[in-house]
């Protein structure tokens, strides 16, 4: 096998590992939310409610690599009830039709950048000059964002990495951003279930206002710990080896091992689910039968590119070693908060 065929071995195998969607806490405490939310806008829209309830919205925090944007995702992705971006015609006119608008406050975000980045994603195009509400104040744009909103039939605005649409803003700012928020809850025409995800200190920002408060749900995610989640770490661990053909070895059922596990992962859902792939990985690449503690520490060592005496899973001291931060990715489900 040559080099090339050896790499699309591991890449086939690893995709499959990053495919798996594992439920925890999270996405139960999130599709709870989120459906009861839905039921309400529908039965709405189904009984063609002359005056409109206000709607709710969500809130989910916590640390990168705790896994809100893929748990958010998969939910809004294989939701029954909710449908797909298409595009319909009226007249000679192209509408972007859909239920769900997702976007990114990539930062620097601001009130009038997220505006047009949601503009944008619902096709929002202007027949004189594609830029020309680079000239517009904010107000302006948001006005057109509830009127897209409508003519699309959203019902969910999804952003994700919520703080940097608020936290880089000064106090004024800060307060026309909680207040267009509430706004799109509140619209008596076409209210929307906002969605926001980010950092833990989103929910500090939505705190200061208390009507912003009344009208959400918030969910934080919370830590892995050994001696609590032992049994539920081991079993991912176990169910990701089985879907690539792959043994334990008898250290990795110790709890020991889950122990300096979750300190490489800080605890993180997300992180932790990475962990596991790039330990795997290790495994696939050497085509051994089972995977150790070894495979663990060269996938660490890999990602982070660090020597013996800064890889917890080598040193006996482990506890001591600040692990480098970095967000978890991938299609993997889950959270700490799960």
């Amino acid at each position: 096998m040559d080099d090339f065929d050896s790499a699309m071995r591991v890449s086939k195998e690893t995709r499959r590992l990053n495919d798996i969607f594992v439920e925890n806490q999270l996405h139960r405490d999130f599709s709870r939310a989120f459906t009861s939310i839905l039921a309400d806008l529908r039965l709405d829209i189904e009984i063609a409610a002359p005056k409109r309830r206000k709607c709710e919205g969500i809130v989910l925090f916590g640390n990168s690599g705790s896994g809100k944007s893929t748990v958010i995702d998969y939910v809004l992705d294989h939701h029954p009830h909710l449908q797909p971006k298409r595009v319909v015609r009226r007249g000679v006119e192209r509408i972007t039709k859909t239920d769900v608008c997702a976007i990114k406050a990539s930062s620097p975000a601001t009130l009038k950048s997220v505006g047009q980045n949601i503009l944008a994603e619902l096709g929002y195009k202007s027949d004189v000059d594609p830029l020309n509400l680079n000239n517009k104040e904010a107000h302006y744009i948001w006005n057109l964002v509830r009127q897209y909103l409508k003519k699309s039939g959203v019902l969910v605005l999804f952003i994700d990495e919520a703080q940097d649409f608020i936290i880089n803003q000064n106090r004024i700012e800060i307060t026309k951003v909680i207040n267009t928020l509430k706004s799109l809850l509140q619209d008596k025409e076409w209210p929307v279930c906002v969605v926001l995800a980010g950092m833990p200190e989103l929910n500090t920002l939505v705190q200061r206002d208390d009507q912003l408060v009344n009208r959400t749900t918030r969910i934080s995610c919370t830590k892995l710990v050994a001696e609590t989640h032992k049994a539920d770490v081991m079993s991912i661990v176990s169910h990701y080896a089985s879907m690539v053909d792959i043994g334990l070895h008898s250290d990795l059922r110790k709890v020991s091992f889950i122990r300096r596990l979750l300190h490489a992962s800080s605890g993180d859902f997300g992180k932790t689910i990475q962990e596991i792939i790039r330990g795997l990985t290790a495994a696939i690449k050497n085509q051994t039968k089972e995977v150790t503690v070894a495979d663990f520490a060269a996938g660490f060592q890999e990602k982070y590119k660090l020597v013996d005496a800064a890889n917890p899973y080598i040193v006996p001291d482990y506890l001591n070693i600040v692990v480098p931060s970095s967000g978890a990715n991938g299609n993997v489900n889950l959270d700490g908060e799960s």
